[in-house]
């Protein structure tokens, strides 16, 4: 079963990192700007052939491996688990070379081709744009917290119904691996976890809300649609995570407080249906992306280019603009937003509730 469970993630994985030089922008390839005069350059349709194609092989060729490691040596959950994850990360830091390469291939062709050098850079801006923006209201994000809350209470006034031992851990399997001393704190340890993620996720909504709605100067309408329809399906998706999380986490709770719920392996299915519904959340936006990706032609003639802004892209991953307020930007290499690194108020979205967790955690030891 956690064999099958995780090649079904694998898989899933290995094709969003295949494909992702044909989900972003096309005039952003391995992170570098490449203006829209040269998008159709032969040397950037066969470096992203070559990457899909070496990180197919490679990706196939770990999968085997595990595979074969799996079966052979028949380690137990634990060892299976760590095996199963070098698998993943090998694959992941594969993909990762191969872009990193690319980036200084794409990087030196467009220094020594002098792109954009002689093209006005222009920023488009559209005043109406943020009257027609559709993501999801704040009210969203804060039904999980009101549930969180009442969790809480709820786990207080059943404290003496809770076992000795606390369940704070499970398995691959479903069950409870790891448990702590019953105390106040420990009682209540996961819903604060569960709270702390979803006024991140809250925090990282109304971040993207406030974010720039960045167009195309000589693609205006259309990429003002792509804008729109991508943020709003990213509203969708944090939402989506935040309500998973709380299902999620709001059953482990009430089995420390029921503990039949959790006999066996009856948390199997719950963590089965929580992964597919985020991995399956995450290809459905990469195939939205992919749809709503701008079509470039061949031999455009332009006399303007959309602002270059591969300074701020340190390695065309870590974006950091002292001049932007976004707190988040789309990514230039893979698929959601990323945060703006010189912003002190992605520190607070992110960084605060990422501190409460580690001393949480410290403290639940």
């Amino acid at each position: 079963m956690l064999l099958g469970i995780f090649t079904i993630m694998y898989i899933m994985t290995l094709a969003m990192q295949i494909f992702v030089p044909y989900i972003v922008r096309e005039t952003i390839v391995f992170g570098v700007t490449v203006p829209e005069q040269n998008v159709k350059h032969p040397a950037l349709a066969i470096a992203k052939k070559r990457y899909a194609q070496i990180v197919g092989l490679f990706g196939a060729i770990i999968l085997i491996i595990m595979f074969v490691f799996y079966w052979l040596l028949a380690p137990a959950e634990s060892a299976q688990g760590i095996l199963l994850l070098s698998c993943l990360f090998g694959m992941l830091a594969v993909s990762m070379v191969l872009y990193w390469l690319n980036h200084q291939k794409v990087m030196k062709l467009k220094m020594r081709e002098q792109w954009g050098l002689n093209i006005k850079q222009v920023r488009a801006v559209d005043l109406t744009a943020r009257s027609r923006d559709e993501i999801l209201p704040w009210p969203f994000y804060v039904v999980p917290i009101g549930v969180t809350v009442f969790l809480i209470m709820f786990t207080l006034l059943h404290y003496e119904q809770i076992p000795n031992a606390v369940a704070v851990h499970w398995g691959p399997s479903g069950a409870a691996d790891a448990w702590q001393e019953k105390t106040y704190f420990s009682a209540v340890s996961l819903p604060l976890v569960m709270l702390m993620m979803q006024c991140m996720m809250w925090g990282i909504a109304d971040s993207l809300k406030r974010s720039a709605i960045r167009l195309s100067i000589n693609h205006q309408q259309e990429s003002l649609e792509s804008e729109l329809k991508t943020r709003k399906f990213m509203s969708w998706n944090i939402a989506l995570v935040s309500y998973s999380l709380t299902g999620l986490f709001t059953i482990l709770q009430l089995s420390n407080i029921y503990p039949s719920m959790a006999e066996g392996k009856k948390l199997l299915p719950l963590f089965i249906a929580f992964l597919v519904l985020i991995l399956g959340s995450v290809l459905v936006y990469a195939w939205k992306k992919r749809q709503l990706r701008l079509n470039y032609k061949d031999n455009v003639v332009s006399e303007v280019m959309d602002i270059d802004e591969d300074r701020y892209w340190k390695g065309g991953l870590i974006y950091m603009n002292r001049q932007d307020p976004s707190v988040f930007v789309e990514k230039r290499f893979g698929v959601g937003w990323t945060m703006n690194f010189a912003n002190p108020r992605g520190y607070i979205v992110i960084g605060l509730p990422l501190l409460i967790l580690l001393l949480v955690s410290i403290f639940s030891l």
